[in-house]
């Protein structure tokens, strides 16, 4: 069965009634001799009826084939409304002469229901554009609307209505029917929205509810100060709550657009005098987005089955623009927003000191910023303190797919629920994770071992690389970072800790100078095969060879570089002709971060014997993975019996599902290579105007903003005070790399929209004038 045989409302199909034949109804059926005007009606037939002596009704005309209870329905509900809120601006009823409530007509043997209602006059919201008393006044009406319809219940609310956004996933079969590209995609994101918070929106509060408030069922005063009528209570549906002032936010333009300050004031008007809770305002983005995509998928399918399409045009091109609207400022700051107007705003009492941390933790562990933070709460790419204050996060690679992301986060939950326990039995979930992962790698990589971590993750590719090889050396990158077990330190020149020195491992200098995209000479080349080569003979005379090459893809806490594959592969071949393993450490740049690569080992044009991969494959959830040659992980096994209890859990496997799907259902790849490139290139442009600001390093969404000074430790100074500024002023969290700690760094959750690219670039921008100033005044220059 196809939607068009499920859903009411999908065509647009009133009965079709003349002038004459409206008039005669008035006569026969309710007595009264009028003067008819045709009125607008998507299902049903509505006419004006004026008396002689100036009375006006309106006269409602319903197929009973189509909507067997329709009529009821709306005759009970208003009856419900005047019983319970007389004042209420809704229409009255008047019944037959014999005293029935609805009449009936009978035409070439169909039959239709007739309903006689009060005529509200005035001006259609449609009609005018709406000032704040106005929209805080619809919000407020149509909470008293809900408030009194509490308690009423009738069989047609359960009706499939097209409307209804949460028969949104029926309509998406009719998404090829819209031509545009980017239209496409803003109502698929929609559908998955409503998709994924199905199960949130049946645990609302839900009651009946007019659920169709836009322009052309509003009628306001005059002056369009007030609300004076509410309209057409036929697309009424047993609903969550908070759908009602989901439909007016969205159905409310200002001179034909969205507004951020109109749907706040409408929502705040609706709080005021119907209480709404936090949770409701966390859904109220989806259901919003859901009522545009309705729109547009509704009129899509009418402009090629239905001739009442036109009724939707005007309709559709605002949805169109708002869909495009909302996705551009996001979710995060509009709901932060809504929380404000609505008074659900998160306030927790703060509790936590410093002394309290340094007492329970030791005074030594690591905080960020001179004044640290107290986090509570994450969404996509924001973050959010004790007093709700949102930060955007440039920062943090833990939540590849954005904080809390509510697939990852139902995946979770479900498995969680059902079991969460070692790995020595047998599940599928982390079968069909190892399918998915090597899957997406070259063949000779078609095996896992799951840890924790990606430090874990590091220490068993070394240990299977020394087990491989027989060797015992060690070649990484300078400044090189690969976790925090006590082997892996020494492959940790970055930490600073005594492992860090062992004699056993060399390090390279990556190509500073050189871009991915520039050529590199013939010197430039036999430097790099020099460099290999004396990292080899240092070993040798060590009396020792090489096991493994580490390499983070990224480079990142070498300084952020991006070097050409023909590097990579000039030293690659020195190292496997030295009988050295190459492993790929993509803790930072795997799962597409470089934007033109899934692995950052593609883009270095690298063939590696192991990838290591950490935390952004679980989104927050703790989970580490080893690729390699299934030979290699069977031989390395029946040697050493290598376990990890919780490693590769089946909890952990359904949170690594989840980011996969993520990642493509969401085009995250594709993100992070044009946001990117917008990033850097607006980067490139505001650093030019800054003495303090150099280079931009790096590619996709890990890149690095050099910061100068007339010497190493004056740029140290000046990279904390601009990461320092940019947080407490802007609300911005960067961080800072490199040998000198004077790269800022730069990297955000993949969601990263070029919105927040320019609010980034604005804080950096202020950041970097404010340092100017400060050199300036000490200076006396």
């Amino acid at each position: 069965m196809t939607a068009e045989d499920r859903l009411i409302a999908l065509r647009s199909a009133p009965p079709v009634f003349s002038i004459a034949e409206a008039e005669r109804v008035a006569r026969e059926v309710y007595g009264l001799a009028v003067r008819a005007t045709s009125l607008s009606g998507e299902r049903d037939a509505n006419f004006l009826l004026t008396t002689a002596d100036a009375r006006s009704f309106t006269l409602k005309l319903i197929d009973t084939g189509v909507e067997p209870e329709g009529a009821h329905c709306q005759i009970e509900v208003l009856r419900h409304l005047e019983a319970h809120d007389a004042t209420l601006p809704v229409p009255r009823v008047f019944a037959t002469p014999e005293g029935s409530e609805t009449g009936t007509v009978i035409r070439s043997g169909c039959k239709f229901a007739t309903c006689l209602l009060a005529y509200l006059p005035g001006r259609m919201l449609a009609d005018v554009s709406p000032a704040p008393p106005l929209l805080h006044d619809l919000g407020r009406t149509l909470a008293r609307i809900d408030r009194a319809l509490q308690g009423f219940f009738h069989p047609a609310l359960a009706q499939p209505i097209a409307w209804d956004v949460r028969r949104l996933p029926s309509l998406m079969p009719y998404l090829s029917t819209i031509a545009d590209d980017g239209l496409r995609a803003s109502v698929a994101a929609a559908g998955e929205g409503i998709r994924e918070r199905s199960r949130a929106l049946s645990a609302r509060r839900s009651q009946a509810i007019h659920g169709d408030a836009h322009g052309g069922n509003i009628v306001v005063d005059a002056a369009a100060q007030g609300v004076t009528g509410i309209l057409d209570f036929g697309d009424m549906i047993h609903a969550p709550l908070v759908l009602e002032p989901a439909v007016a936010m969205a159905e409310v333009p200002v001179n034909g657009v969205q507004r951020a300050e109109a749907l706040s004031t409408v929502l705040a008007g609706y709080a005021e005098s119907a209480a709404l809770e936090a949770a409701d305002i966390e859904l109220l983005y989806d259901l919003i987005m859901a009522r545009h995509a309705v729109t547009v998928l509704i009129h899509a399918w009418r402009v090629r089955h239905d001739a009442g399409a036109g009724v939707l045009r005007q309709p559709a091109l605002h949805s169109a623009v708002s869909l495009d609207w909302l996705q551009t400022i996001g979710r995060e700051p509009l709901t932060r927003q809504w929380h404000e107007a609505a008074g659900t705003s998160v306030r927790v009492q703060v509790g936590v000191t410093l002394e309290r941390r340094h007492r329970m933790l030791g005074a030594g562990a690591q905080l960020f910023y001179e004044q640290p933070l107290h986090l509570i709460r994450g969404s996509g790419v924001w973050l959010y303190d004790a007093d709700d204050n949102a930060y955007l996060d440039v920062y943090n690679n833990v939540p590849h797919v954005g904080h809390c992301h509510p697939t990852v986060v139902r995946a979770v939950q479900r498995q969680v629920a059902r079991l969460a326990t070692h790995t020595r039995y047998l599940h599928g979930g982390i079968l069909d994770y190892a399918e998915a992962l090597t899957a997406r790698c070259p063949p000779g990589l078609n095996a896992c071992i799951f840890v924790n971590s990606g430090s874990e993750a590091n220490d068993v590719a070394w240990r299977l690389a020394q087990f491989a090889t027989g060797k015992r050396g060690a070649l990484i990158m300078a400044h090189a970072y690969h976790g925090i077990t006590d082997a892996v330190a020494a492959l940790t020149p970055a930490s600073g800790v005594q492992g860090a020195h062992d004699p056993r491992v060399v390090t390279l200098d990556p190509p500073a100078a050189i871009h991915h995209d520039e050529s590199m000479t013939d010197e430039d080349l036999a430097e790099a095969a020099a460099g290999v080569d004396r990292a080899l003979a240092t070993l040798a005379v060590r009396g020792l060879a090489p096991a493994a090459f580490f390499l983070d893809t990224a480079l990142t806490s070498s300084g952020i570089y991006d070097a050409p594959p023909l590097w990579m592969s000039t030293v690659a071949a020195r190292l496997r002709s030295a009988g050295c393993l190459i492993v790929a450490d993509e803790v930072q740049y795997g799962l597409g971060r470089s934007g033109s690569h899934f692995w950052g080992f593609e883009r270095r044009g690298l063939q590696p014997d192991i990838v290591t991969l950490g935390k952004p494959i679980g989104n927050g959830f703790p989970m580490g993975a080893v690729i390699a040659n299934r030979a290699l992980i069977e031989g390395f096994q029946s040697t050493h019996g290598f376990f990890s209890t919780f490693g590769g859990n089946a909890v952990a496997a359904s949170a690594g599902l989840a980011v996969l799907d993520v990642i493509d259902r969401e085009h995250l790849l594709a993100n992070a290579a044009g946001t990117g490139s917008y990033l850097r290139n607006r980067l490139a442009t505001m650093a030019a105007r800054h003495a303090c600001l150099g280079r931009v390093r790096g590619t996709g969404l890990l890149l690095g903003l050099e910061v100068r000074g007339s010497a190493a430790a004056t740029a140290q100074v000046r990279t904390q005070q601009i990461i320092n500024a940019v947080k407490n002023h802007a609300r911005v969290l960067i961080g800072y790399e490199g040998p000198a700690a004077d790269i800022l760094k730069l990297r955000p959750p993949l969601p990263f929209q070029p919105s927040h690219a320019d609010i980034l670039v604005a804080a950096i921008d202020e950041a970097a004038a404010l340092v100017g100033r400060r050199h300036a005044q000490e200076t006396g220059a």
